[in-house]
């Protein structure tokens, strides 16, 4: 993937809050971006789809907390940490 990666703002409010197990979970999807983009359902222990049919999509970091990215045709885009329901609320 030869896309460069942004932090929106909330996502760095959200990332100065998580425990450092959980900022690790994030930069470990991040590494794996590229495999994820190219192949999303090889890596089913991170859960990435698409939300509702937008740019949107997540990636699961443990059973409560997801990272939420949008992926355009230029660049990616860390948009926050969410739990899941706040995952649901968002589409």
């Amino acid at each position: 993937m030869d896309r460069p990666i942004y932090a929106a703002k909330r996502f760095v409010t959200t990332w100065r809050s998580l425990d450092p197990r959980l900022q690790g979970k994030v930069i470990d999807v991040i590494l794996a971006l590229p495999d994820l983009v190219a192949k999303p359902h090889q890596h089913r222990g991170y859960g990435f789809r698409r939300l509702h049919g937008s740019d949107f999509w997540e990636a699961r970091l443990d059973l409560r907390w997801r990272v939420i990215l949008r992926i355009g045709p230029k660049e990616v885009v860390l948009f926050d940490v969410m739990n899941h329901d706040q995952v649901r609320r968002l589409g």
